[in-house]
C-alpha cells in the first residue's frame, strides 16, 4: 500500500500546485521544505511525514483528505495509472458543473470507441 500511497499523493501534490500556479521552489518555501523534498514526493521518490503533508495541504488551500485514495484503489494499478488517476480526479474537481459534464461526455465517449 505504501508505494500506491506515495503515487497518489505525487499526482495529487503536482496536480494541486500547478493549479495555484505555484513552482516547486514556492511550494517548499511555503511550507519550509527544500525544493527537492517537493521534487521527490512529485515523483513518487519519498513519501512526505504527515505533518509536511498537512503543510501542504493548508499551503495549496486543499482539505488533507483529497492526497489519499479511495478505499477502492488497488495495487495491481501502475504508478503512472495511479498518478494519471489522480490528475484525472483532481482536474474533475476543479471544474463548474457545466465543463465537468462536457468532459465527462468525452471520457465516456473514449471509453465506448
Amino acid at each position: 500500500m505504501t508505494e500506491t500511497l506515495k503515487h497518489f499523493i505525487a499526482g495529487q501534490v503536482r496536480v494541486f500546485r500547478k493549479q495555484r500556479r505555484l513552482r516547486q521552489a514556492g511550494l517548499a518555501e511555503a511550507i519550509g521544505r527544500t525544493p527537492e523534498a517537493i521534487s521527490n514526493i512529485e515523483r513518487a521518490k519519498s513519501l512526505p511525514a504527515l505533518d509536511t503533508l498537512i503543510a501542504i495541504a493548508g499551503a495549496l488551500e486543499v482539505p488533507i483528505r483529497e492526497f489519499f485514495p479511495d478505499p477502492g484503489v488497488t495495487e495491481d494499478k501502475s504508478p503512472n495509472r495511479l498518478k494519471l488517476d489522480a490528475e484525472g480526479a483532481a482536474i474533475l474537481r476543479s471544474l463548474s458543473d457545466e465543463r465537468a459534464k462536457i468532459a465527462i461526455g468525452q471520457l465516456r465517449a473514449m471509453a465506448e470507441a
